[in-house]
């Protein structure tokens, strides 16, 4: 598995390849200013109703990033990018020029593009804990490969194994409402397809999954409703790439 590279210039997503940014939140005054300037004011009311203001924030932070890296995609500014909700409440933008998903966790984002596949995008950290809903979480298979780990290894190999739930669902359109514990994720080498039911019973949808480069105590997954010819991470720099864009 490659690393995070630098974004080069020019770059051009095409059908079939699944583009990764990841991008750093930084918590800054002036960050926080700029991000209020790129959020629509339903978003502001979104966030002013979470318990916490850090939450809050983040919630802002992590719109007015997806904005950002989605903008320069496509070649125009933050502000034009208009997002809606799908039928099945998937974020997706007004104009449906590409398909996107976004995750973050901590003072780190990740937003996947991809030109015509639906996609999904997760990362977690440490701080997922299953407890006592295990079997809500995984499968009967995927629940004794763990119990057969140590205590130490069991944590991680959860973390993997519910980012790329996550992902798979996010990008099958149908998030949660598809019980997790009938997911089976076990791929080989971190990447593979998975068979998915649909929440009405009447068969499967297939979704390639892939891990993604670790960094920073965090474990991330991306995955895609379509064939996927290459896989691309970058790291991306708001402040870099907005003043050498539009």
């Amino acid at each position: 598995m490659g690393g995070w590279a630098a974004v080069p210039s020019g770059l051009v997503v095409r059908s079939g390849e699944l583009h990764v940014f990841r991008v750093g939140l930084e918590p800054a005054r002036q960050a926080i200013a700029e991000a209020l300037e790129l959020v629509t004011d339903a978003e502001r009311a979104t966030a002013e109703a979470f318990g916490r203001s850090g939450d809050g924030w983040a919630f802002l932070s992590a719109r007015a990033t997806t904005r950002r890296v989605l903008g320069w995609v496509l070649g125009r500014g933050p502000k034009s990018v208009e997002f809606c909700r799908t039928e099945h409440g998937r974020l997706a933008l007004v104009d449906h020029e590409v398909c996107f998903s976004s995750a973050y966790v901590g003072d780190q984002q990740l937003v996947a593009v991809s030109l015509i596949s639906e996609v999904g995008v997760d990362i977690q950290d440490g701080d997922v804990a299953y407890g006592e809903n295990l079997h809500l979480a995984l499968t009967d298979w995927e629940q004794r490969l763990l119990r057969r780990l140590s205590p130490d290894a069991r944590q991680m190999f959860f973390l993997s194994l519910w980012t790329r739930k996550e992902a798979v669902l996010r990008a099958a359109g149908y998030g949660l409402r598809v019980p997790p514990d009938e997911v089976d994720v076990l791929v080989e080498d971190g990447a593979g397809a998975v068979a998915v039911p649909l929440p009405d019973g009447s068969g499967m949808t297939e979704v390639q999954v892939r891990d993604l480069p670790s960094g920073r105590g965090t474990v991330a997954a991306v995955a895609a409703a379509g064939p996927v010819t290459a896989l691309h991470t970058w790291t991306f720099n708001p402040t870099f790439h907005e003043a050498h864009s539009y």
